[in-house]
């Protein structure tokens, strides 16, 4: 359920366990919420491809093999740095796409 924040404030007094930002590696060292850790659903090559699959292919292509990216790459994630966590931890995900492209599978999208 996506949950909507007015001010950075509210943001770093979210309550979570902890905050993940889901962009790029790119994206997230341009600038990202103190204290996120990112855990990306898409890689910057994985990210270049897709957009050049978008403008020169289609759309429709595009999100379809940025999906088989995403679910790779969650997967891993799961597998690695999320293996220990239980199912009382609460993490705060987040993109900054509002919702464009494969990458947007958050329930937080801040605007």
């Amino acid at each position: 359920m996506p949950i909507s924040f007015d001010t950075l404030q509210t943001i770093l007094n979210h309550g979570f366990d902890a905050v993940i930002d889901v962009r790029s590696p790119a994206e997230f060292a341009e600038v990202h919420i103190p204290g996120a850790t990112n855990l990306p659903a898409l890689d910057n090559a994985q990210r270049a491809e897709v957009g050049t699959i978008y403008k020169q292919v289609g759309p429709f292509d595009a999100r379809k093999i940025g999906a088989g990216m995403v679910v790779r790459n969650v997967a891993n994630h799961i597998d690695g740095p999320l293996a220990q966590k239980d199912g009382a931890w609460r993490p705060l995900i987040y993109c900054w796409r509002g919702g464009q492209g494969p990458a947007c599978f958050a329930p937080f999208c801040p605007r």
